[in-house]
């Protein structure tokens, strides 16, 4: 499972998410802006507050990272 960690005004989240659609992988979007408990799980799992953080199958990335997304989408 694929969850990105976003808020509406992040453009380096709009073009994660954008790049997820165009090789039609699903994913769930949290709204750290709006989401408490979304952003304290976001949190734990980055220690940053920074977005986008991508969870994908436990492992996290930090930032729009198109190399290390590609390489944790094949698995």
């Amino acid at each position: 499972m694929i969850k990105i960690y976003s808020t509406p005004t992040c453009s380096w989240c709009k073009k994660t998410k954008e790049y997820l659609k165009s090789k039609n992988i699903e994913y769930v979007d949290v709204n750290v802006a709006d989401d408490m408990e979304g952003r304290e799980e976001m949190f734990k799992l980055s220690e940053q507050s920074a977005v986008p953080v991508i969870n994908i199958d436990g492992n996290i990335v930090l930032g729009f990272d198109k190399a290390k997304i590609d390489k944790l989408i094949q698995k």
